[in-house]
């Protein structure tokens, strides 16, 4: 079973995640930074993006009808459209599970603490050869708000020098991409041989770096975390670094919509 371990920051306050696989990013997203007003330059690029992608349909389904998507998607211009953005993997953010079905997407219900409507993804409109397992969770709501991508595991050395060196490959885009680039790592306390100031031998407590001969095993045991979260208005994104029970390096990316978890929480405070 993959394990995944990461040190959860006080200041981010999102959700509880359900499993050793998701705890990696509880708290990790929610920031008042995170939720902020301003938009991307590009936004209105991508509303039209995400558009194109709710229209594309296969030609046996252009048969059939879709009033409630149309509706949707006519109202372009309406506080409520910036749902309907362009996300990850060719997929649509604030689509319903039909959307995204129609979209040619396989979809296999996955139970999930605290994560209604979860399913498996394959044949997504745009997938990555290095991730081979996507999560996504549509809430009570029925709209698509979070993704979870697992890459593939890699056969790695003691020092997990080809996990890092996806890691850091993945990192540099997910900073382009959303910025706000923020690296958190814990390390593992080793002990380390030396003298003190009278020449005698003597052990102290030091933090192993980065990379280290056994970073891959302190990884797996979770006394090393290396994670990076990346945001702006509308997304944000945490990128991990871990180790299954057999030593294999993974990444994990966890996508999460900020503007639809704003609007639910402002429907929970209208309601208070």
């Amino acid at each position: 079973m993959k394990k995944i371990t990461l040190l959860l920051l006080s200041f981010f306050c999102l959700s509880v995640l359900p499993c050793k696989a998701d705890n990696l990013y509880e708290n990790i997203l929610e920031t008042d930074a995170l939720i902020a007003k301003e938009s991307l330059p590009d936004a209105e690029d991508a509303r039209n993006q995400a558009k194109e992608l709710l229209k594309t349909r296969s030609q046996n389904l252009r048969k059939q009808n879709f009033p409630t998507l149309r509706q949707r998607t006519s109202k372009i211009n309406t506080e409520d459209t910036y749902r309907y953005q362009a996300a990850p993997f060719g997929l649509v953010w604030g689509a319903s599970v039909t959307d995204t079905k129609n979209q040619g997407v396989e979809l296999q219900s996955i139970e999930e603490k605290d994560y209604v409507n979860s399913f498996n993804a394959k044949h997504l409109p745009k997938p990555i050869a290095e991730f081979d397992r996507i999560n996504l969770t549509f809430g009570e709501n029925n709209e698509l708000w979070r993704i979870i991508a697992y890459g593939q595991l890699n056969e790695d050395d003691s020092s997990c020098s080809v996990g890092l060196r996806q890691y850091k490959i993945y990192a540099s885009l997910l900073a382009k991409k959303y910025g706000k680039a923020q690296e958190y790592y814990t390390p593992a306390m080793i002990t380390v041989e030396t003298t003190d100031s009278r020449g005698k031998p003597t052990t102290e407590q030091k933090a192993a770096a980065i990379g280290n001969p056994e970073f891959c095993s302190q990884l797996e045991a979770g006394s090393a975390v290396l994670y990076s979260t990346f945001e702006n208005a509308e997304v944000g994104a945490a990128l991990a670094l871990n180790v299954d029970g057999s030593g294999k390096s993974y990444i994990v990316i966890d996508y999460k919509n900020l503007r639809i978890l704003r609007a639910k929480e402002n429907q929970t405070l209208e309601a208070l």
